[in-house]
């Protein structure tokens, strides 16, 4: 089967920007639960993109948002 390459960075492109959209969406509103369903998005990015700072700092926010800090310090 042949493959459409330029509909498949079509379908890329659409996905990033979507998540970009939303993101922007969230930050704008002051969502944050909005923010934290992209926080696993974001740090595959960034390992993607080579950035290991991210990464690590990314999961670090990710570890201690869902196991160090209590509901209400972390909301």
């Amino acid at each position: 089967p042949q493959v459409d390459q330029a509909f498949r960075n079509i379908v890329l492109l659409n996905r990033d920007l979507l998540t970009f959209y939303e993101l922007s969406l969230g930050v704008s509103s002051g969502d944050f639960g909005r923010l934290e369903l992209f926080l696993g998005t974001l740090t595959e990015g960034f390992a993607g993109a080579q950035r290991h700072n991210y990464v690590t700092e990314m999961l670090h926010l990710i570890h201690n948002l869902k196991k160090v800090w209590t509901p209400q310090f972390a909301y």
